[in-house]
C-alpha cells in the first residue's frame, strides 16, 4: 500500500487551498470545470516550492533538507530489512546517482548504513543506524507539531477538512496505481 507523508498530504492540501482561495476566493462554490490544467500547474508548482521552504526551514536545526528527510523517513518505516537504493529511487521518482549521493552524505553523518544484499553483492541496502532511529522520532515531532501549527492555527485548516482532504489523496492514489 502507498502512504502519504505528513509533507505529502501538506503538499496536496497547499494546492486544494490556492485554488480555492486564491483564483476563485469563494471556496463554497467551486466549478471544478472553470480551473484550467496551466492553473493547477503553477498552484502545484507554488505549493511545492512553499513547502519546501516550511519544511526546509523545519529541518534547518538538524541540518536536514527535505530530500533527506524524505529519504531518512522511507528507509525509517523499512525497517531492519532495509531499502534497496533502486526502490529508494522509484519511490521518489529521482535518478540514481542523486540516491547514491545522498545516502553517501547520510552515512558520512551516520544516520544510515548500507550493506550488500545477502544474495547478491551488486544491490546495496540502506538502514537506519540504531542510535539515530530516537532521533527520528524526534525530528518527526517537530516537523509535525510545526506544520500543524501552520495548517490548523495560520491557515485555519480544521483536523475535518484534513482528514477528508487525505481520503480524497487516498482515493486517487489508489485509481492511479489500477
Amino acid at each position: 500500500m502507498y502512504t502519504l507523508s505528513i509533507v505529502q498530504i501538506y503538499l496536496l492540501y497547499k494546492l486544494n487551498y490556492f485554488l480555492c482561495y486564491t483564483i476563485y476566493m469563494d471556496h463554497s462554490d467551486i466549478n471544478m470545470s472553470r480551473i484550467k490544467t496551466y492553473q493547477s500547474g503553477m498552484a502545484q508548482s507554488t505549493a511545492h516550492r512553499l513547502l519546501n521552504r516550511v519544511i526546509n526551514s523545519l529541518l534547518e536545526p538538524y541540518g536536514l533538507t527535505s530530500a533527506q528527510w524524505f529519504m531518512i523517513g522511507h528507509i525509517y518505516d523499512a525497517g531492519a530489512d532495509g531499502v534497496k537504493l533502486t526502490d529508494l529511487m522509484n519511490v521518489l521518482d529521482t535518478k540514481l546517482p542523486f540516491i547514491t549521493n545522498s545516502i553517501n552524505l547520510l552515512e558520512s553523518r551516520g544516520i544510515v548504513h548500507k550493506t550488500a544484499h545477502p544474495t547478491d553483492n551488486r544491490i546495496k541496502l540502506v538502514t537506519i543506524r540504531p542510535g539515530y532511529r530516537k532521533q527520528i522520532d524526534k525530528i518527526e515531532a517537530h516537523v509535525r507539531d510545526g506544520l500543524r501549527q501552520r495548517l490548523y492555527k495560520n491557515d485555519h485548516i480544521t483536523r475535518e477538512e484534513l482528514s477528508t482532504y487525505i481520503t480524497v489523496i487516498y482515493k486517487m492514489i489508489g485509481a492511479t496505481k489500477e
